[in-house]
């Protein structure tokens, strides 16, 4: 019945998969090139992107052939190569917040002048939006330590953008490392091509301090110890040696902790966990033992976490609004992830903001998302769906680039003329890039099935990568259903499922690549998969 069961469960994973891969292919024109959200940037045909894909399948079979004999020296160059674009990005193209990102970095900031007034501390915008508390909370934690050299606003988004890029690092590097240990060093090799290929990821995301941005990296290591706590293979290595307590006691500690933050900055993370407690109660019932701890270890972390940032808030002066009038209903998040296409938009504050009174402003936009389902009817639904799969994948895309084109510096007028024309000349070949990167990695989700089959022989090993893949698609699978059937969906919000996905992808992928060189070298199996 359990085997059953499993087998439900990574079936359905891999139909979803499925039907995500094909609802990118319908997600622009054929032959004619395609235009981004507002027709800032221009897009490829989906033929010419699928060609490049090709290219890149090509590359990717090359690496899994050098990696083979000279894994060191290709390891070492992408690692040059990702360090150099990532370090190039806090220089040439310095990108400033915008919007929520920059109220939240304008309030850390306050927090740490020592002239501000302890009244007026907080802004009354966290007040009215206290999902942006943690975040700013987080901030200010990290950069108490640095206030000595804190003598500008401009300061102190150079720290968050230095900060955040020495998380994009660590996370790659701990995502790549799980790799290494159960898929192998090629394609580990491979995950780096992806990351070294995925230019906006490197250089602007985690540029921006905000909660998504700081909350992704945590997430990645939470979920890189996951795997190694229920890893086969090292559980198996050591059996016989006392120093398995110790491994995994601190796989349990780390897990947790690293999971506890990414949770306190972006309490949607929970949908991962959720997740991933299915696939560990599935296919790992028999360490319950191991799951139980894991579980205590991320109360104890978060009610801890949560417990600190209540003595920085009251020691710092938030006073939250209980005027209940100022909250905005949960329906009005399903308003947005469903009235405009899943997009926001003024049409969607009209109705939000008609009422000043909580219950008459619940009451209207229940009206308004019960109306708007019943134009929609069913088959509205799931082209809204369809809709949101590719704002977040599609080959249309721009990964958010258009919002994100201002720059730190604002009085130096020479040097933002110098950021711009860099932005100008080097955003679209971002964009190209980076999308035929994520379609690689989205249409390598149509061999899931014969991967499954061909794991699925028993083999320790084989049964090791089978479950990681599980939990890795699970992740990937768990966000994405979030954003598509609760949240809006903005091309920016791919960042949360992207390290998931090009995992995923650089695994198929080098699966592919060793069926190429073992059918060109009369079926030789290459060492690394």
């Amino acid at each position: 019945m359990t085997a059953k069961f499993q087998s439900f469960i990574v079936w359905s994973m891999v139909v979803l998969a499925g039907l995500i891969s094909l609802s990118v292919l319908f997600s622009g024109h054929l032959f004619s090139p395609n235009a981004t959200f507002n027709g800032k940037f221009e897009a490829y045909a989906l033929v010419k992107d699928i060609i490049l894909c090709v290219f890149l399948i090509i590359v990717v079979t090359l690496i899994a052939k050098i990696s083979h004999k000279y894994h060191c020296f290709v390891r070492l160059l992408l690692w040059l190569l990702i360090i150099s674009v990532v370090a190039g990005a806090l220089i040439y193209q310095p990108y400033a917040p915008v919007y929520d990102s920059m109220a939240v970095n304008v309030q850390v900031y306050r927090l740490l002048q020592p002239e501000s007034g302890a009244g007026a501390l907080w802004s009354h915008y966290f007040s009215t939006f206290p999902n942006n508390v943690p975040i700013t909370v987080f901030l200010f934690w990290l950069d108490s330590p640095f206030k000595s050299i804190v003598h500008h606003f401009d300061d102190l988004l150079l720290l968050h953008a230095i900060f955040g890029q020495l998380l994009l690092l660590f996370s790659i590097y701990h995502l790549a490392k799980i790799i290494d240990v159960i898929f192998g060093k090629r394609v580990g090799n491979t995950f780096l091509l992806f990351c070294l290929f995925m230019p906006t990821y490197l250089m602007q995301f985690t540029q921006i301090a905000y909660s998504d941005t700081f909350a992704l990296p945590f997430l990645i290591v939470g979920v890189r110890f996951a795997i190694a706590i229920f890893d086969h293979q090292a559980q198996h290595k050591y059996a016989h040696m006392a120093s398995n307590y110790w491994l995994t006691t601190k796989n349990i500690i780390l897990s947790a902790l690293f999971l506890a933050i990414s949770i306190f900055l972006r309490p949607n993370v929970i949908v991962v966990i959720l997740a991933l407690s299915i696939i560990l109660i599935i296919f790992y019932a028999r360490q319950w033992r191991l799951m139980l701890a894991l579980i205590c270890a991320l109360a104890v972390f978060s009610f801890s976490t949560k417990a600190v940032a209540n003595v920085t808030l009251s020691e710092t002066h938030y006073q939250k609004v209980q005027d209940k009038n100022s909250q905005m209903p949960i329906e009005s998040w399903f308003l947005t992830a469903y009235y405009l296409g899943g997009r926001s938009g003024n049409e969607i504050n009209a109705i939000t903001d008609k009422y000043h009174n909580y219950d008459q402003r619940k009451a209207y936009i229940r009206e308004k998302l019960f109306e708007k389902f019943a134009a929609l009817k069913l088959t509205g639904i799931i082209r809204t769906w369809h809709n949101k799969i590719n704002v977040l994948f599609g080959i249309k895309t721009d990964f958010g680039m258009q919002y994100f084109n201002s720059f730190r510096k604002k009085s130096d007028v020479q040097a933002q003329k110098k950021y711009l024309k860099i932005y100008h000349q080097l955003t679209p070949k971002m964009i190209h890039l980076s999308t035929i990167t994520v379609l690689t990695a989205v249409l390598s989700l149509f061999i899931l099935p014969i991967y499954y089959l061909f794991k699925n022989n028993g083999d320790l090993k084989n049964e090791q990568q089978r479950y990681a893949m599980s939990m890795l698609l699970m992740t990937f699978e768990a966000l994405t259903l979030f954003y598509v059937l609760f949240w809006e969906v903005q091309e920016h919000y791919i960042y949360m499922m992207l390290p998931f996905l090009l995992a995923i992808g650089a695994i198929l992928s080098t699966f592919l690549a060793d069926k190429i060189l073992s059918s060109m070298f009369g079926g030789k199996k290459l060492k690394g998969l």
